[in-house]
């Protein structure tokens, strides 16, 4: 079959270091063929910067800002990335929209998650934001082509016998699975550091404030709720000082980009004791640039 009509029935389909990294690249392979786009070929790999300027050309060469570099550079470092060509079961009809390649855009859902629609793979995977995004995939045939090459793989990696493909893609899955698969969304990485930092103050607080804090938080998985770190922050006036009751105010949103550098966030960190772990830092970091979805903001909409 001649490339061009190979990759019009064909999408190129990168699951990105986040995805193995919460150990979600396994389901998210089943939802695939689920949604008719079963992948006939893989290769895990880690993807370093080289490839990701190769993928990202246009946009670098357009738009793109050094910060964004380092924030993707960060996602990179978490572990090995899972590239795809996925074949289209369905049928092609004449309407831009019913290419493969559309319909495959649709069901991976919009870029930014928080306005994703639920049933699409990044709302449904809990994508974070933006750029700790799950996946991308190739917006038409020139372009998959393209980017499969980059990450080694051509039409002639495509396996003709579906099962065959099946057997060797889920295998490959289990050998790249995390032993201890990370699952915190971005309020539960919230509420883990901001616990962390009131232990460490713990010791040091009148008992009345504890009585406080732990009346208004009795779980602390709540201090990842939007508007807790001000609450929390006022709670302990008096015994954090700044940067740290900046820190435990900050929501770790674009608005609160003007307001907060991790840099900051780091060295207030360090005064207690308390350091991030590399799924917190890409977390808030990337979040401090791209809308994070939020559980705790979906609840009370």
């Amino acid at each position: 079959m001649p490339d061009s009509d190979f990759w019009s029935r064909h999408v190129f389909v990168l699951f990105s270091s986040d995805a193995l990294y919460r150990g979600v690249h396994t389901d998210m392979v089943k939802r695939l063929r689920k949604e008719g786009f079963p992948p006939v070929a893989a290769r895990a790999l880690h993807a370093d910067p080289e490839l990701i300027d190769d993928l990202y050309a246009d946009l670098i060469a357009g738009q793109w800002q050094t910060w964004r570099y380092r924030l993707v550079d960060a996602v990179l470092t978490l572990g090995p990335a899972m590239a795809l060509i996925c074949r289209y079961e369905g049928n092609t009809g004449s309407r831009p929209d019913d290419s493969a390649h559309a319909v495959l855009a649709q069901r991976k859902g919009y870029q930014h998650p928080e306005q994703a629609e639920h049933g699409t793979l990044r709302r449904d995977f809990g994508a974070v934001n933006s750029i700790v995004g799950l996946m991308h995939s190739s917006d038409g045939p020139v372009e998959s082509e393209r980017e499969a090459a980059i990450f080694g793989l051509t039409a002639a990696d495509a396996a003709a016998d579906p099962e065959v493909a099946a057997t060797e893609i889920d295998y490959l899955c289990q050998m790249i699975t995390p032993h201890t698969p990370e699952h915190r969304d971005f309020d539960q990485v919230l509420a883990a550091v901001r616990t962390r930092v009131v232990a460490a103050l713990w010791e040091g607080l009148p008992v009345q404030v504890r009585h406080r804090v732990r009346d208004r938080f009795p779980e602390t998985a709540r201090l990842g709720d939007v508007g807790a770190g001000a609450e929390l922050a006022a709670l302990l006036d008096g015994h954090a000082a700044e940067p740290l009751r900046s820190f435990l105010s900050c929501e770790f949103e674009p608005s609160a980009a003007g307001g907060m550098r991790m840099s900051v966030a780091d060295q207030a960190l360090r005064g207690t004791g308390v350091v991030l772990d590399a799924w917190e830092r890409v977390v808030l970091e990337s979040s401090l640039h791209f809308q994070p979805l939020r559980a705790s903001r979906q609840a009370v909409r």
